[in-house]
């Protein structure tokens, strides 16, 4: 007798510890489940930077800042509007160049700094031109693509627009392997000169 309760005891200790296991794994998947729901990796959001004229949506909150930088012959200031997930930047620069002329003609002028930023080549590059409010809009989307001493493949795909006297420069950069491609065409299409 003794020996029948001794292994209907170690058999209910058993259950209890694979019902108390189960238990504890089940709660903390609801846990996980419930916090990545609430926490999504991109926060779109309507973005102006209160300066240039665009409207953009960025995937998680932006900062800002403001710098005079060279661009061809003349000395104008970028204002820089960006934001990061993960490893990925998404950012929006936009300068006064003052005449509609040579806004157009820095186009080229920008995407081939932002290529030697990342010391990397061309792997798309296409141009066009729209008509907006009847006024010419000059667009340059391009792909560049590095890689990193470390080995790490890098990414850029970017989108110039030319509009009036105004540059923007519309970014994504990052590892390859972390581009979410939706996030990146959500991002580059959302851009609107205003």
């Amino acid at each position: 007798m003794c020996k029948f309760i001794r292994t209907a005891l170690a058999y209910n200790g058993a259950l209890f510890f694979l019902v108390d296991f189960v238990l504890k794994l089940t709660l903390t998947f609801l846990v996980f489940m419930t916090l990545t729901a609430c926490s999504p990796k991109f926060d779109w959001r309507d973005t102006r930077d209160g300066i240039s004229p665009y409207t953009v949506l960025m995937p998680a909150k932006p900062s800002a800042l403001s710098r005079d930088i060279q661009i061809g012959a003349q000395t104008v200031t970028m204002h820089m509007t960006a934001s990061q997930i993960d490893h990925v930047k998404f950012a929006v620069g936009a300068a006064d160049m003052g005449d509609p002329a040579v806004a157009q003609q820095t186009l080229a002028v920008i995407r081939t700094k932002l290529v030697d930023n990342i010391a990397g080549h061309l792997t798309q590059d296409r141009m066009s031109v729209a008509q907006v409010d009847g006024k010419p809009v000059f667009v340059n989307e391009f792909e560049a693509a590095s890689t990193e001493p470390t080995g790490v493949s890098i990414r850029m795909q970017g989108r110039l627009v030319a509009r009036g006297g105004w540059v923007f420069q519309v970014l994504v950069v990052g590892p390859d392997k972390e581009l979410n491609q939706e996030a990146v065409d959500t991002f580059l299409t959302s851009f609107k000169p205003v």
